[in-house]
């Protein structure tokens, strides 16, 4: 299994990293992209990615919720990483209404930046989008940039919505742990999602799946994931894993091992 999107830099993960890392291993976990937030943490994912090569897959980018007045200044800290290290994707990126609209032009022109970037440099994006889909589809339009392709990190918004994010060629949806909860009702309509386009992923330390759910997520928890998802395509657990790892290797540019 491939987790497409894991925090494991994050310092929830401190006291115990080695451990959570054998756990991941031993729970069949080959291979994990890590998302990049900001400045203030990527110092950390690059350190971790640079000790286990193999494993670990680094990206840059300015999260939606991190764009504040600093945010140039944060943008050309991301675009000096693009630039000189070996990332596989630019993220995670995009838009997040949820808490604070007060930056949304600035969350606008950050994620248009940083997607002309990607384009240019021939990167996927992963992005998050959070109760912002209109604009963030409007964008995109907008843009139209030829051959860019992605994920929808995430994805929890509607089935219109759903729809309309696979109307986006080359870009991926990526599924976590929100599929188990009781109060969500993506399970009705996540086989609208082909199985050559669905990624996995944990976006630990948040999110863990039932019957793990209000714990700190981390990766050897993405078998329940998969093993939810597999009964809700009606298909044996080991094509899904197969599915979405292939989906992530070639999304992302992995190596096979």
């Amino acid at each position: 299994m491939i987790d497409s999107h894991t925090h494991v830099y994050s310092e929830d993960f401190a006291e115990d990293l080695e451990a959570m890392l054998e756990r991941a291993r031993t729970a069949g976990i080959e291979q994990m992209v890590l998302p990049a937030v900001d400045s203030s943490s990527w110092e950390r994912l690059w350190a971790l990615a640079q000790r286990y090569p193999d494993f670990l897959y680094p990206t840059a980018g300015l999260h939606p919720t991190s764009v504040g007045e600093d945010y140039l200044r944060e943008l050309a800290y991301v675009e000096e990483r693009l630039d000189g290290y070996p990332i596989v994707a630019l993220g995670e990126i995009g838009l997040d209404y949820h808490w604070d609209t007060s930056y949304r032009e600035q969350q606008l022109e950050a994620f248009a930046t940083q997607l002309r970037w990607a384009h240019q440099r021939g990167l996927p994006v992963i992005l998050h989008i959070r109760e912002a889909f209109a604009d963030a589809f409007a964008l995109l339009r907008e843009l139209a940039l030829p051959g860019l392709r992605g994920v929808f990190h995430s994805f929890t918004g509607t089935e219109e919505e759903l729809v309309e994010a696979l109307s986006f060629e080359g870009f991926y949806v990526g599924i976590n742990g929100v599929v188990t909860f009781k109060n969500s009702d993506l399970r009705d309509y996540i086989t609208r999602i082909p199985l050559e386009r669905l990624l996995i992923e944990t976006d630990a330390p948040y999110l863990a799946p039932v019957p793990k759910r209000g714990r700190r997520n981390e990766p050897s928890y993405l078998p329940y994931t998969a093993s939810y998802l597999a009964d809700c395509y009606g298909i044996p657990e080991e094509r899904l894993v197969e599915a979405t790892t292939a989906n992530a290797r070639r999304l992302f540019a992995l190596p096979q091992h």
